[in-house]
């Protein structure tokens, strides 16, 4: 899985917008151009993952940044800040 997870990363890092459509897209019928970009920059990448874990990823961000939030709104009741 690390691997894979990786790959992933590097290849939303190298073409984000058509990492997005890929992720985008539920049915199994991806778009074309993307998945040919996708192929291009990222050779040996498994397509149908990379939406899985750059959605995952995404999702720890979103994470890490409300408990970032969560944080500052408690330090600023607090007068800390």
């Amino acid at each position: 899985m690390g691997s894979k997870f990786i790959s992933a990363l590097k290849c939303f890092f190298k073409c984000p917008a058509d990492t997005m459509r890929l992720m985008l897209s539920l049915n199994p019928p991806y778009d074309s151009q993307a998945v040919e970009a996708v192929k291009a920059h990222c050779p040996g990448i498994e397509v149908e993952s990379v939406g899985f874990y750059v959605g995952l990823f995404l999702a720890l961000v979103f994470l890490a940044l409300c408990v970032m939030a969560y944080i500052l709104s408690l330090l600023y009741r607090m007068g800390g800040i």
